[in-house]
């Protein structure tokens, strides 16, 4: 009898050594090694990711020359181009040739005068380039014409306008009937007209 206990106290053993080595390894595993493995991915997702912009990084480096002479060479087509505007002190000149247009094309004229920044509609008009944006190159006036018009008239002097070498856009044109003139219109016409920014101001 003492054999028989014996051997099945060994076998209890053995048994409870297994089961006690299986619940190490699950121990071990479950709060040893997934959260190793799961630091691992992360790592190797990170290392990943910041290799990406490490590539992006030299990439950019290895582009810097032509990207200087990309912006060298627009800056130098922008000056030119600049070259090309009027300075702002030729505003007269432009006045009195939208008159000379105007007389040309059968548009009557009533007033004819620039406009100040508060003046406009919208508030960045009339004005120069916000200094955010870095060099100025140009300024925008906007001139306002009050003229009694018909359509055929006012078609050739936007035409003439449109054509002629002062840069010109048309911003805003507001029509309104006349009882006395039935062939003709009141028009409000709004041009941006385009200088050269002054030299204090760039």
């Amino acid at each position: 009898m003492t054999r028989v206990r014996s051997k099945r106290e060994q076998r209890l053993l053995v048994v409870a050594v297994v089961v006690l080595a299986g619940v190490f390894v699950w121990v071990y595993y479950a709060y040893g090694l997934t959260p190793l493995f799961r630091k691992v991915v992360q790592l190797g997702q990170e290392i990943r990711t910041t290799n990406i912009k490490l590539q992006h990084i030299e990439q950019a480096i290895a582009q810097e020359p032509q990207l200087r002479q990309e912006r060298d060479r627009l800056g130098e087509t922008i000056q030119a181009l600049s070259a090309l505007l009027p300075p702002e002190e030729e505003l007269p000149s432009v006045i009195e040739l939208l008159s000379d247009v105007a007389s040309q094309t059968g548009v009557k004229i009533q007033t004819i005068f620039p406009l100040r920044a508060s003046e406009t509609e919208e508030a960045p008009t009339g004005a120069k380039q916000p200094p955010d944006k870095g060099r100025e190159f140009y300024t925008q006036i906007p001139i306002q014409i009050d003229a009694l018009t018909g359509f055929h008239q006012l078609g050739s002097f936007l035409s003439h306008v449109e054509s002629s070498p002062q840069p010109m856009q048309l911003k805003s044109l507001r029509i309104s009937g006349d009882p006395k003139e039935p062939r003709r219109h009141n028009m409000k016409i709004v041009l941006t007209v385009y200088f050269a920014a002054s030299s204090s101001g760039s």
